[in-house]
């Protein structure tokens, strides 16, 4: 029988606070690949949701004229903080990369903060419903450290101390900025066209798989992107499905043996691999 909890006994040997790269890349890489990745795309969407950060964002065109490009760039980055280490040659050049990119735009240092705590807590909230195992306490803190650098790297003021505190400004700036906008709308929808491009042309599978998506967002989030309520069959079905992957991960799919690189995979912008140079608009 294999041991599904193999990975989360090496992270129960670490230290959350200074071992905080290295548990996030264990549990990332190891026990959740899937659900990080998809647990981050939807806090892309939870920005949207802030009109000052989906101004920029529409106006930019990044996200209608080259959407998959600005997802994939991102990903990439963040996969090299995680992979290789903030202190890493990679690491040190993603961060520069990531600087550089922010400087050519007007953000409030409130919204590079929301944005910060959005990375901090969807995986856990995504785990806690619809993962194979919740993350634990360790992992939590881990996440924050980790991401508490990198704000700091970062130039972001004001960071809180605590992951309590840090779950309070969440929490407090969605409830006083999410609003819908035509701004958000239309990010929204360009974000949605990229995952439609890859749906096989299947009479009603766009429906679908929009619907599903839609399931997966909380009803001010839907609001403020300008989504309607799901279809509850859609929904009921989507939810059933991803109880029953978590359930079927847990008992009955071998554990990895070896992590998931974010950064080796094959990559749909770059098919030749890539250089972290030329990440981001030119």
């Amino acid at each position: 029988m294999f041991n599904r909890l193999r990975i989360l006994k090496q992270i129960n040997r670490l230290d959350a606070e200074k071992d905080a790269q290295k548990i996030v890349f264990l549990s990332g890489s190891y026990d959740f690949p899937q659900d990080v990745e998809i647990s981050l795309a939807i806090s892309f969407f939870r920005t949207f949701a802030i009109p000052s950060i989906s101004k920029i964002l529409n106006t930019t065109k990044r996200f209608e004229l080259a959407g998959q490009k600005r997802y994939d760039d991102t990903a990439l980055i963040l996969a090299e903080f995680i992979e290789n280490g903030l202190d890493s040659e990679r690491g040190r050049e993603a961060m520069r990369k990531l600087n550089q990119i922010h400087k050519e735009y007007d953000i409030k240092n409130e919204d590079f903060l929301y944005t910060l705590t959005t990375f901090i807590f969807e995986p856990d909230r995504w785990n806690r419903k619809f993962g194979w195992r919740k993350s634990t306490e360790k992992e939590r803190l881990a996440n924050f450290y980790l991401w508490k650098r990198i704000g700091k790297m970062m130039n972001i003021k004001n960071i809180p101390e605590t992951y309590e505190e840090m779950l309070e400004f969440n929490l407090n700036f969605e409830k006083e900025n999410f609003r819908r906008t035509p701004d958000s709308e239309q990010v929204a929808l360009a974000t949605m066209k990229i995952a439609s491009a890859r749906i096989p042309k299947i009479p009603g599978l766009e429906y679908l798989v929009y619907h599903a998506v839609y399931s997966l967002m909380d009803k001010p989030l839907r609001d403020a992107m300008g989504f309607p309520k799901p279809n509850p069959i859609v929904a009921a079905f989507t939810f059933a499905v991803l109880k029953f992957r978590a359930f079927f991960l847990r008992y009955f799919w071998p554990p990895r043996k070896t992590p998931y690189y974010v950064t080796k995979r094959n990559n749909p912008t770059y098919p030749n691999g890539y250089l972290i140079e030329e990440l981001g608009p030119h």
